[in-house]
Formats: C-alpha cells, sequence, structure tokens
C-alpha cells in the first residue's frame, strides 16, 4: 500500500514475495538500521493471499540493476485485503475501492472472485464489503 497507493503511510514492513527467494532474504537485512536479530521489515506473510492468476495491471514501482519491485494491482490488493477482512484494513479497502471505482459490494465480490476462483468469499469478508458499501447496490 505505502509504495504504491498511500504514499503517506507509514509502515514498519514490506509485504513481499521474493524471486530469486534466497538472496533477497540473503539481502535484506542490509536494509535494515535496527541490529539484524531484530530486523523484520521485509517479509513473506501476505504470500498466502497473492492470487495465482496473472496480474496484468501489477505496476513497477522501483528498477535498478539487479532489483525490480512490483506492486500489485489495485484490484489485487483489494482483493487480497477483502479475504483477510481485517478491520484495520476499511480504509485501505475504501482507497482502493476508490482507485478501482468500485459502487457496489456486489463489483467487489466480483474481484474477489476473479482474483481467487478456487476459494469462496467468506461470510466475514462478504459481511465486511457489505459494510463498506452499505447493503444495496449504491455507492458508499
Amino acid at each position: 500500500m505505502a509504495l504504491a497507493y498511500d504514499a503517506a503511510r507509514v509502515t514498519w514492513d514490506v509485504d513481499a514475495v521474493f524471486m530469486p527467494h534466497g538472496i533477497v532474504v540473503e539481502k535484506a537485512p542490509q536494509g535494515c538500521r535496527r541490529p539484524r536479530t531484530t530486523c523484520w521489515w521485509l517479509n513473506e506473510q501476505a504470500g498466502v493471499y497473492i492470487s495465482g492468476k496473472e496480474d496484468a495491471s501489477k505496476r513497477r514501482v522501483f528498477d535498478h540493476p539487479g532489483l525490480r519491485v512490483m506492486a500489485a494491482s489495485p484490484a489485487h490488493v483489494f482483493a487480497m485485503k477483502a479475504r483477510v477482512a481485517r478491520t484495520r484494513d476499511i480504509d485501505d479497502l475504501r482507497l482502493l475501492a476508490d482507485i478501482i471505482g468500485l459502487n457496489s459490494a456486489e463489483e467487489a465480490l466480483q474481484i474477489c472472485r476473479e482474483f481467487c476462483p478456487d476459494e469462496p468469499v467468506s461470510p466475514r469478508s462478504a459481511a465486511v464489503l457489505f459494510e463498506l458499501f452499505g447493503s444495496g447496490e449504491t455507492a458508499r
């Protein structure tokens, strides 16, 4: 979110998927100002929520010889955050919905189904989305 969609956001860590895995994990502590034993700024915890579908709208946020950083598209991040359905992600969901142009819970549910077609939307996720958009089919 902070790298691609909310520059004013303060974050303590970056959720990522690394390719190739080994070298990134090995070198990540060099980017940390804290002692190596407390350096957890780069993690893969969000990896379980990443869709296996190609994200054609992902964007490059940094490119340097030997390092390319891509950010998932707003729709992909929306689907991931909707699947987790944490209260603390409501503001992110609202911001992403505005970026994408979502106006209803049904549109939001469709984004979730597109990115995770093999996983039904949980009742909790659906409830969060209907709360976000209201129970009707109109904009927030």
